[in-house]
């Protein structure tokens, strides 16, 4: 939202929210904060006193409208401290895009056109940055801290900027994924972590939408409580190994000529055969990671590993939810791993997926949802159920990723942890 020679100044989910719902039952419905009909339940700040919200905010087919002018923004009646928050944005199709953000943790009025805040950015091209303003805390890596002093119109500022950018062409919908829990702050921009900082007030505050110059929609406006919520745990931090260590069947084969970690990206080379897998244990969890065979290379074999359990070798006992190309889906059970599943689609180790593949053509992204509660396992590819099984032994293990043969990537690999 942060221009610094302008007076136009420069929001899931991934477990719980509607449409990736399959975390624990303890997690609350989403909270529809807009409801495609009306502006019930929200207020606005115009710097403008003359000028009527309805001048401003309308909606229309089920869209939010903002005309962008003057600058405000529209904020709930309600406030949160802990949640999950998806919103859908995008410009005005065939306009010139513009800037606007998403106000978290509001406190008290606004002092200029702006209130005591922090935003995750949307204005074009930087959709992703974090800014903090009138005296809001944000921390975040050094490299990409920014801090501006005595602004002319806002003072004192702190943001933290995008690690990466994934917004869509003007005119697309985009989506924001905000995560407040406590003092940490993550942001996914379509699917993809784009931003993270630490350090934030720990305040209860209400959520605000910007009118900043530009004409921007939005729809789907949802949010879930976190304080309910299954703890997330980030298994790949995108940037190392950390939390990680593994096991080849060339034991003087070292790590990184197999594994290696940057951009966000893990990228596993297949070879030699063995497996990464993680220095804790769980039991109870919804797992969910992207994979993708890489752009011009072969797909070959892969696996998840569920409930690692015993000594490392190739292949130590677990489940594996399998990632062979166009087998995605299937289960295997490795070393007698105490289970049921369907007769009709098993034979030996082996229980067949219950459809026909899903899966994207190499190069592109799919997305494994895996859940673990108790003797009970799903397994859905790209968003639908491909297996199950039942009395699946429940004994903390270690999640693994094979090394099968083939070069394959993950990203984005978060586990949401349950009672």
């Amino acid at each position: 939202m942060y221009r610094i020679l302008s007076t136009s100044l420069a929001l899931a989910i991934a477990a719980c929210l509607a449409g990736n719902v399959t975390a624990a039952d303890k997690c609350p419905e989403a909270v529809e904060l807009f409801s495609g009909e009306s502006l019930a339940g929200w207020d606005c700040f115009l710097a403008d006193p003359n000028v009527k919200m309805e001048d401003v905010w309308s909606v229309k087919d089920g869209i939010l409208v903002s005309k962008g002018e003057p600058l405000g923004y529209l904020f709930t009646e309600k406030e949160f401290t802990n949640y999950r928050l998806i919103v859908q944005w995008r410009w005005a199709p065939g306009t010139e895009p513009g800037n606007s953000g998403v106000l978290l943790r509001i406190a008290g009025d606004a002092v200029s056109f702006l209130p005591k805040c922090v935003e995750a950015q949307l204005k074009s091209g930087d959709a992703g940055d974090i800014w903090a303003f009138y005296g809001a805390h944000v921390k975040g890596d050094e490299e990409r801290l920014r801090v501006i002093k005595d602004h002319e119109t806002l003072g004192d500022l702190v943001g933290v900027g995008k690690i990466k950018g994934n917004e869509k062409p003007p005119g697309e919908w985009n989506e924001y994924e905000i995560t407040f829990d406590g003092g940490d702050l993550t942001l996914l921009v379509n699917g993809e972590k784009v931003n993270e900082a630490t350090g934030c007030d720990v305040v209860p505050g209400r959520i605000g939408l910007q009118s900043e110059g530009g004409e921007i929609h939005f729809r789907s406006v949802k949010l879930i409580p976190m304080d309910t919520c299954p703890k997330e745990v980030t298994l790949f931090n995108g940037k190392d190994l950390s939390g990680w260590t593994y096991h080849l069947r060339d034991p003087n084969a070292p790590m990184e000529n197999t594994w290696r970690a940057g951009d966000g990206v893990l990228r596993c080379e297949g070879q030699p055969i063995g497996y990464l897998k993680t220095e804790n244990k769980y039991t109870n969890y919804v797992l969910k990671l992207e994979w993708r065979w890489p752009e011009g290379s072969q797909p070959g074999n892969n696996g998840v590993l569920l409930r690692v359990v015993g000594e490392d070798k190739v292949w130590p006992k677990s489940v594996e939810a399998q990632l062979a190309h166009d087998a995605a889906g299937d289960i295997w059970n490795i070393d007698e791993f105490p289970m049921r599943t369907d007769p009709e689609r098993t034979q030996g180790r082996h229980t067949a997926k219950m459809k026909p593949s899903n899966e994207k053509p190499p190069g592109q992204w799919n997305e494994y949802e895996i859940t673990l509660r108790g003797g009970d396992l799903t397994l859905k590819v790209n968003g639908e159920v491909q297996n199950t099984a039942t009395e699946v032994e429940e004994v903390p293990g270690a999640i693994g990723l094979q090394s099968e043969g083939a070069p394959i990537e993950y990203r984005n690999i978060r586990l949401y942890l349950s009672d």
